[in-house]
């Protein structure tokens, strides 16, 4: 079976984050006001098929309530990863090059990306 991550669209993506902007497990009625009824009737179809694909847990008290089983970094690193891999060819550089070259860091922002490099270099050992 693939990894959930794989198979969350846009719009449940919406749940996933009133989902972890939670404290807790949230009820239906709690995730639909959470999304402003942004989704509207939809909200509890989104839900079933979250939980289908392993994403989300439903637990049966005396109304359901939902939980995320997955995580939002996991699911940031997978669409991160993807997105590296269509549309540039596997190159992370590729990637940070694009946004540079293209004004969408600002110089403040490439600093910070400079000095997190050689952090991170130096941790490593250079490696």
């Amino acid at each position: 079976m693939p990894n959930p991550e794989e198979k969350i669209t846009d719009a449940e993506l919406e749940v996933m984050e009133a989902l972890w902007a939670a404290a807790g497990p949230l009820t239906l009625a709690q995730i639909k006001s959470a999304l402003a009824e942004k989704n509207g009737d939809t909200t509890k179809t989104l839900l079933r098929r979250l939980c289908q694909k392993g994403a989300v847990a439903q637990e049966k008290q005396e109304v359901y309530y939902y939980r995320p089983l997955v995580v939002r970094e996991e699911l940031g690193q997978f669409r991160t990863r993807r997105l590296i891999e269509k549309l540039y060819a596997g190159s992370a550089k590729a990637m940070v090059a694009a946004l540079v070259a293209h004004d969408q860091l600002r110089p403040q922002e490439v600093e910070e990306l400079r000095e997190l490099f050689q952090s991170l270099c130096e941790k490593g050992g250079g490696s």
